[in-house]
């Protein structure tokens, strides 16, 4: 299973590292007559992943595999990019025998992303905590904005209701990085709690006498007010950086009169 973002190959060392990029017809069969290609060609592919989330019409289709040195990919590429099903192809070697599985530039949720590690997003946090004052408000505004950004998107591209919306987001955390989440909520009464297993603010910040995942509590205040058209407040009552087994975040309705819009401005206090 591939679990690196960014790997090496290590199967067959006297080989090439061979990666394609095909832009293809989004059909029934088009993947698999595509695969059904590289097999007979003997190309085992090591690392593949397809994308038709900009066009649902059109797909990317961008693997790595292996080929023995010397072998002729160019007229490979030329027969490929000649089925009725590929618009373009795209090929080269990877010298360092580097597999990546994202491509370049890097979008997350409809946006320009780039890749950090979790203890550089902490070190920020941290930077901020010493140098600016009442950094922690700034930080939750910062959280607030993003995860009512993240609901709009998602909101856009899936169909989200009240029994699925934390689903989703316990899906978006999963692919992110950030942890896995459980949840009691009663919608109605705008109250319950997100229990975050193996959040990565807390593993990273290590041991606390404080909750350390504000960031996160801001995240899920944003997204659950932006999902629900209610304005919730969100708290860190329990966190793995003080030695309990789950960060939980306890969710209450916002006090009389204050709407979403008076929390993305920072004035709920």
């Amino acid at each position: 299973m591939v679990r690196d973002l960014y790997m090496f190959s290590r199967v067959n060392k006297e080989a090439d590292v061979v990666w394609f990029k095909i832009a293809y017809e989004n059909t029934l069969q088009s993947e698999a007559d595509i695969t059904s290609f590289f097999a007979e060609k003997g190309l085992d592919i090591r690392f593949a992943y397809l994308d038709s989330s900009e066009d649902p019409t059109k797909g990317k289709y961008v693997m790595f595999t292996e080929a023995e040195k010397g072998r002729d990919i160019d007229s490979i590429a030329e027969e490929l990019e000649n089925m009725d099903v590929v618009h373009s192809v795209k090929w080269g070697y990877s010298k360092n025998r580097a597999i990546q599985s994202v491509d370049f530039p890097l979008k997350i949720l409809g946006d320009r992303a780039v890749l950090i590690r979790a203890k550089t997003f902490v070190d920020i946090i941290n930077i901020m905590n010493e140098h600016v004052p009442q950094s922690e408000g700034l930080i939750t505004i910062i959280g607030l904005r993003n995860g009512a950004g993240a609901a709009r998107y998602m909101q856009d591209m899936a169909e989200m209701n009240d029994d699925n919306f934390l689903d989703l987001l316990g899906e978006l955390f999963m692919a992110a990085g950030w942890g896995k989440i459980e949840y009691e909520i009663n919608v109605f009464e705008l109250s319950g709690n997100v229990r975050v297993i193996d959040s990565f603010l807390a593993e990273e910040f290590g041991e606390s006498d404080v909750p350390v995942c504000a960031y996160m509590s801001a995240f899920l205040a944003g997204y659950i007010s932006e999902c629900l058209k209610k304005t919730v407040q969100v708290r860190e009552s329990r966190c793995k950086s003080m030695g309990d087994g789950v960060c939980e975040h306890v969710i209450s309705p916002a006090p009389s009169g204050v709407k979403i819009e008076h929390v993305l401005r920072g004035e709920l206090h």
